[in-house]
């Protein structure tokens, strides 16, 4: 049968997803009519006429054709060359097939790697899920915490919509911490106390709180001084933190 809007569910139509949301579809009749519009709702820096990032494009061209590199000799940087074949070793069977749930391993295992060098923790492989972009790492991490309406995850304004949309659509609690506009966008431990205190006085059990670093859209910069808090006051609360990093 065909399909209104009366058929779908009350999440789904409460779900508001700002950067695609009636401001950038008047923008887009504006441009059908022959204005230039300028869209500064995603990051999207190719739109306007940044150069991507040539190495990753050429690693993704070896592992998708590695004949390329007998083709187009000197083409191809040695180092691209040696990650792709690194990769199609790894995956076995080349670009294309189905890889386990979490992400293929031997690109868990150079995440791994990466991870000791850089912050000197033994990361474990298994422990890494591999996603297709950052928001359906967050939508997985918020579906998980997300188990009935009474559940919550404390969220940053200003925000990404991201998550104001996928808690509304998985029917969560939203539970607003405000960051200071006078001190660099910064955080206060007694300000998250009494968002967390609101919050549970309304019968809202936290979960989570989500950490934007740098900030989007503000550009801040969080400091050390601020993530040990962060840390310090998640710990003691019980919260997982999603770190947008």
């Amino acid at each position: 049968m065909p399909l209104s809007l009366q058929d779908l569910g009350k999440a789904l139509l409460d779900t508001e997803y700002a950067v695609r949301g009636p401001i950038v579809a008047r923008a887009v009749e504006l441009e059908k009519s022959g204005r230039e519009i300028t869209y500064c709702n995603i990051g999207n820096p190719q739109a306007l006429e940044q150069k991507p990032l040539s190495w990753v494009r050429s690693v993704l061209a070896l592992c998708e054709y590695p004949e390329l590199a007998e083709k187009a000799p000197g083409a191809f940087h040695a180092d691209a060359i040696a990650a792709s074949k690194a990769i199609l070793a790894g995956t076995k069977h080349g670009l294309g097939a189905y890889s386990e749930s979490k992400g293929v391993r031997c690109i868990r295992e150079a995440v791994a790697a990466f991870i000791q060098e850089r912050d000197g923790i033994q990361a474990d492989p298994d422990a890494i899920f591999l996603t297709d972009g950052a928001s359906k790492g967050v939508q997985a991490a918020l579906r998980m915490l997300i188990a009935c309406p009474s559940d919550g995850i404390m969220v940053p304004i200003p925000q990404y919509p991201l998550y104001s949309a996928t808690i509304t659509l998985y029917e969560g609690k939203q539970v607003n911490y405000y960051l200071d506009e006078h001190n660099d966008w910064k955080l206060s431990r007694q300000m998250l106390e009494e968002s967390l205190a609101e919050a549970k006085r309304f019968g809202v059990r936290v979960k989570g709180i989500v950490v934007i670093n740098p900030g989007n859209p503000t550009g801040s910069v969080i400091d050390a001084d601020n993530i040990a808090m962060i840390i310090d006051f998640a710990k003691e609360h019980g919260l997982t933190i999603l770190a947008d990093e």
